[in-house]
């Protein structure tokens, strides 16, 4: 093997001399010092990151421009789909809307309306509707808009399981987001329609504690559940235990059943609005004792 021997010229090339090769070179490059690597991180949450890149300075990250757009481009496809599906549930809900105001359905839901519309309600409020992925509350959010056709007054509504697209379709309708679960504790200031179709047991008996009173009790009308269902199905004792209020307020309500979902004239029934009907309290007279619970 044979010695080289590597000479620099002033224009920044390295010429390598074979010995025993006279005449014989090469000129490489000499390449520049490789500078220290650096690394450069970029949040989730927007918030710049840096690192030390061994000059003692923390230079700020930036997220490459091919990042960038794909992650817009996820951004607008994720909006895409929502628009998809905000869409189709909206076109369900008004195809519901008609359906309901089938000849057959609507002559029968009158006598209910003619309720609601004597009782006058300032507002409605929604409980337990669920997802708007569902039929079934598709059906239940086409009445509540079905009911506020005659009264036009101001919706709101609230379920744990709602998604954001559920809110968003909701709000194509007027329909205001409750901001936080309220368990059915809401006492009323004025004339209420409770909307609680298949509501569970302890969120009737919430309403009617947080409005114990008589003035309160003749402000509150709903449609859900029959409220003596849930006596049926339990011991005296165990149903006095868990819902005294459902147990005491029953000898001053009144119920005028909502019409069978056959009238709809479907060949599946959405079991929507089964067991539903307009309750509301008479709170005149001793119906009602107010003091053998209290809240």
């Amino acid at each position: 093997m044979h010695a080289s021997s590597a000479d620099t010229d002033a224009d920044g090339f390295t010429r390598v001399v074979a010995k025993g090769k006279r005449g014989q070179s090469s000129r490489v490059p000499r390449l520049p010092p490789t500078p220290a690597a650096t690394v450069s991180d970029s949040p989730v949450n927007g918030d710049s990151m840096t690192r030390d890149n061994g000059t003692g300075t923390y230079p700020q990250s930036t997220v490459l421009p091919g990042k960038k757009r794909s992650k817009n481009r996820q951004r607008q496809q994720q909006q895409q789909r929502t628009k998809s599906i905000v869409e189709t549930q909206v076109e369900s809900v008004l195809e519901k809307i008609e359906s309901l105001k089938s000849a057959k359905f609507r002559s029968a839901l009158q006598a209910s309306l003619d309720i609601v519309q004597a009782f006058g309600p300032e507002e409605i409020v929604c409980y337990g509707i669920g997802s708007l992925t569902t039929p079934v509350s598709q059906w239940q959010l086409a009445l509540v808009l079905l009911i506020n056709q005659h009264l036009s007054v101001d919706v709101s509504a609230f379920d744990p399981v709602a998604r954001p697209t559920d809110c968003e379709t909701l709000g194509q309708f007027d329909v205001s987001i409750i901001a936080e679960n309220e368990e059915g504790k809401r006492s009323v200031t004025r004339k209420t329609l409770f909307f609680m179709p298949h509501c569970e047991e302890f969120l009737y008996n919430n309403l009617l504690a947080a409005n114990w009173s008589p003035e309160q009790l003749a402000r509150i009308l709903i449609v859900g559940n029959r409220i003596s269902r849930y006596q049926d199905t339990q011991s005296s004792e165990e149903f006095a235990k868990k819902s005294p209020y459902i147990l005491h307020a029953l000898p001053a309500a009144v119920c005028t059943d909502l019409p069978s979902e056959k009238l709809l004239g479907l060949r599946n029934s959405p079991y929507a609005l089964t067991d539903t009907c307009v309750q509301q309290f008479e709170t005149g007279g001793n119906s009602i004792d107010f003091t053998t619970v209290s809240r």
